[in-house]
């Protein structure tokens, strides 16, 4: 059976209902609160950072370095985590609020994240994987403004509803899957997205 660590608290609170559901019948869900200060659950399978609102608590995340320092090492030593939106957010280097002060974040991933000069990003997003087509939508003011040094990470493209490609982009680094869509797999399996 496997053990699944998903965040859950203020900051990481948009996951589908349906999704939950999925990951219950995979195996066991442990819940953590990266904003309560809480560790990485020990001897987990897969680590779920789900959407929600980061920027609003960037200094609390800021100050959670042991949980920072667990995702990094999780990540480099192979260990699978999805993450979506703010949970991808957090996986960055840094996020800089509307007041310019630039918080640090995880640093799993090369880029660094900015909510000044926010606007809208909206729309549906699709891609296909092994013949399963895959739904979702992105909605977020923030946006990418590095993509800096350090692991290299593939970069996969999505489509919009029409089928045109869109320029969001999909991180896969390791076994590291990341990015602003929020994906709905109660239908299908979430381990498709390992064989990009």
């Amino acid at each position: 059976m496997q053990r699944i660590a998903v965040a859950r608290d203020r900051a990481f609170n948009f996951a589908y209902r349906e999704n939950l559901d999925r990951l219950e019948e995979m195996g066991q869900v442990v819940y953590f609160s990266p904003l309560a200060g809480d560790e990485l659950p020990k001897d987990v399978d897969l680590v779920y950072l789900p959407g929600g609102y980061p920027e609003l608590f960037a200094p609390e995340l800021a100050l959670n370095r042991m949980l920072a320092s667990e995702l990094v090492q999780y990540a480099e030593n192979g260990g699978r985590i999805f993450a979506e939106c703010g949970g991808m957010m957090y996986l960055g280097r840094s996020l800089t609020d509307q007041e310019g002060k630039v918080w640090p974040m995880a640093g799993v991933l090369p880029i660094e994240c900015t909510m000044q000069g926010a606007r809208l990003h909206l729309g549906y997003r699709r891609m296909t994987i092994g013949g399963t087509e895959f739904r979702g939508h992105e909605f977020h003011y923030s946006k990418i403004v590095q993509k800096g040094s350090g692991p290299n990470c593939t970069i996969l493209g999505q489509s919009n509803a029409k089928g045109e490609k869109v320029d969001t982009e999909l991180f896969r680094y390791k076994n590291v899957i990341a990015g602003y869509t929020h994906w709905y797999w109660g239908e299908s399996d979430i381990n498709a997205f390992w064989e990009l």
